[in-house]
């Protein structure tokens, strides 16, 4: 279980990456298309392309975090003796990293290039 952790977490980080270096990719080709034409059907093509990377990297998330809850329960697993040696010092992580990676990031970025696709489809955002 511990060699399958390792290799969904390797996995979530690379395709998070990856996301992000498309995402990147479109925003500046919409940003330098020289009509409005190129401009919607860059952020059209990202649109879809991102939300399909996105869910795979949801899937790896939700397979990690399944993981993790099992390593949890095993109390002689280093993931759960480190747990409860921060929860001992009174420590609380505030947020789960993994969400962020594996969730809410992914879909801020899809919504922005859904955005900007609807408001380049209809002239408000203009190419240059």
């Amino acid at each position: 279980m511990s060699q399958e952790r390792a290799f969904i977490e390797n996995l979530l980080s690379q395709r998070f990456n990856f996301f992000l270096i498309v995402f990147t990719v479109v925003l500046a080709g919409a940003a330098t298309a020289n009509t409005q034409t190129k401009q919607t059907g860059i952020l059209v093509v990202g649109f879809l392309l991102c939300f399909l990377i996105a869910l795979t990297i949801y899937r790896i998330y939700r397979k990690l975090d399944e993981i993790l809850k099992i390593l949890h329960e095993i109390k002689s697993h280093p993931v759960a003796i480190i747990s409860e040696k921060i929860k001992a010092r009174g420590l609380k992580g505030g947020f789960e990293a993994n969400s962020f990676i594996g969730f809410y990031i992914p879909v801020l970025c899809i919504v922005i290039l859904g955005i900007a696709a609807l408001l380049s489809r209809y002239g408000c955002l203009k190419a240059i």
